[in-house]
């Protein structure tokens, strides 16, 4: 089982920002899936069983919130335990505690986070 390659979906809705992740991540042998709107993500989290979810707060269609709030009241026990890295640049402590009451693994702020550090987070994780 451990040799399972590991699924990580990023839910990003910058370009170049999902580029970059991606880019690092593939470096070390995840199968890595995009989303750029929290709809989509909703979907792909259902139909791929993510390992891991990468996860913006500000998106179209669905923000970060509604996606958490879905697939931890989701009734398959694999989509509702996912793993998940909050990676935005909302950073006030209420959106803050908001995002932890919805289980999730870390919380960075994009503009303080260097993509070294986000990378080394998801090996620990994962």
């Amino acid at each position: 089982m451990s040799d399972e390659i590991k699924k990580i979906l990023i839910v990003e809705d910058d370009e170049s920002m999902c580029k970059s992740l991606m880019d690092g991540l593939s470096k070390f042998n995840y199968k890595v899936m995009k989303a750029g709107d929290g709809e989509k993500a909703v979907t792909m989290i259902i139909d791929n069983k993510p390992d891991l979810i990468l996860l913006d707060m500000i998106l179209p269609k669905l923000d970060g919130f509604k996606v958490l709030e879905r697939i931890r009241h989701y009734p398959d026990e694999k989509i509702s335990q996912t793993k998940v890295i909050i990676l935005s640049n909302l950073w006030s402590d209420k959106d803050i505690l908001r995002a932890q009451a919805l289980k999730i693994d870390e919380y960075f702020v994009k503009a303080n986070t260097s993509l070294e550090t986000v990378f080394t987070r998801v090996a620990q994780i994962i």
